[in-house]
């Protein structure tokens, strides 16, 4: 997804929603940034994920509006 794009599907957002987003945003940007460990970008993720099991679960409700949006402003198009 282009930024463009992206910036603007945060920026409709609930205000909370923006904000627990740049949240987890700025978590994963420290843990690329971090060279600490020898660990990989992945395995850093994968680790915080098996921690954190909902920790984007707020997101999903977000995700599937998304999704049904597309679909229902595509659903006449010709590819």
């Amino acid at each position: 997804m282009v930024y463009g794009a992206l910036a603007k599907q945060i920026e409709e957002l609930p205000l909370e929603a923006q904000k627990e987003l740049s949240h987890y945003v700025g978590y994963l940007f420290s843990i690329y940034k971090s060279e600490e460990k020898k660990e990989s970008v992945s395995e850093k993720i994968n680790a915080f994920m098996k921690d954190n099991p909902n920790a984007f679960e707020e997101f999903k409700l977000v995700q599937s509006a998304g999704v049904k949006a597309i679909r229902e402003l595509t659903k006449n198009d010709s590819w």
